[in-house]
């Protein structure tokens, strides 16, 4: 057992992956490089190195102990958003005979295939190897949709809106700002605070129009934009732009814009204190209405 090689890898499947998948994965690389279909000293070498990753993660035992001595450092430095596990390796694909066959029947296995992809070219691979093995093709939507789901609860934590931020990442092809992302829950744990989170990525990546809700930012305008708007409408604009508000208000008089309600505002970056809610809707009108109209056209 060797901590510095990635088996996963190897069969090109992620380490979450049941056994099913494993023996699947294998069955199908062993096809390909066994020494009674291939020869050369390179198809030997292959063979080896797949009968030794088997070995491995088919035993739980072993598994178990191979995963623990990884540890940190296959979830620090294996991330499936780094430029090098971007792509599948080049060859041959010994899923892809007997996977032409299952589309010839159910087509639209071709367009979940391409999406899981998007997330990892080994999420897109399991898929594969997990209907080829269970032949539960009757399920193909169902089963993409919870393996996309794990996938990205695995790498982002359960909370909602970071998993929502990383979806919506990852398919618009900003898999830099989704390492950034993975790398930050890394560090700082799934319960860290998603607004702060995706306010600071998207702020880093100058990505700020996949940060927000655009159905909700268009929703809001229309009464931001107004001379007699209540202050609660702005607050609720500021935080679905990633910002954070708080008041001294007395809560009898919550939303009124008095004069005398000091109040402070984190936003883009910036913490910034207002004396009164007049000074925070001028300033709120003047830098941050601009910023949500961008974001809605």
């Amino acid at each position: 057992m060797n901590p510095e090689q990635d088996y996963y890898a190897v069969l090109g499947v992620l380490p979450d992956a049941e056994d099913i998948v494993i023996r699947a994965a294998y069955k199908a690389l062993a096809q390909r490089y066994h020494p009674d279909r291939s020869c050369g000293s390179q198809s030997h070498a292959r063979m080896s190195e797949l009968n030794e990753a088997y070995g491995v993660l088919s035993d739980k035992e072993k598994r178990k102990s191979y995963d623990q001595l990884r540890g940190a450092k296959a979830r620090a430095g294996d991330s499936p958003f780094s430029d090098k596990e971007e792509k599948a390796p080049a060859g041959e694909d010994p899923l892809q005979k007997d996977w032409g066959i299952a589309l010839k029947y159910y087509p639209e296995l071709a367009s979940l295939e391409k999406r899981l992809a998007q997330f990892s070219w080994k999420l897109a691979n399991t898929y594969r190897a997990y209907l080829l093995e269970t032949r539960q093709f009757e399920a193909r939507e169902t089963l993409a949709s919870l393996m996309e789901n794990d996938f990205l609860g695995a790498h982002f934590g359960d909370n909602p809106k970071n998993v929502d931020f990383a979806r919506r990442l990852i398919l618009a092809k900003q898999r830099k700002a989704a390492l950034a992302l993975n790398e930050t829950i890394r560090v700082l744990g799934s319960n860290a605070d998603p607004i702060r989170v995706i306010a600071k990525i998207a702020r880093d990546f100058d990505i700020r129009h996949l940060a927000v809700n655009k159905e909700k930012i268009c929703s809001l305008l229309p009464e931001t934009r107004t001379s007699g708007a209540h202050t609660s409408v702005f607050t609720q604009m500021l935080i679905e732009l990633g910002g954070a508000f708080s008041s001294h208000a007395d809560a009898r008089q919550a939303g009124r814009a008095m004069a005398d309600k000091a109040c402070k505002v984190d936003f883009d970056g910036r913490n910034l204190e207002f004396p009164s809610e007049f000074e925070f809707r001028s300033w709120f009108r003047r830098e941050v209405l601009p910023i949500a109209e961008q974001l809605a056209r």
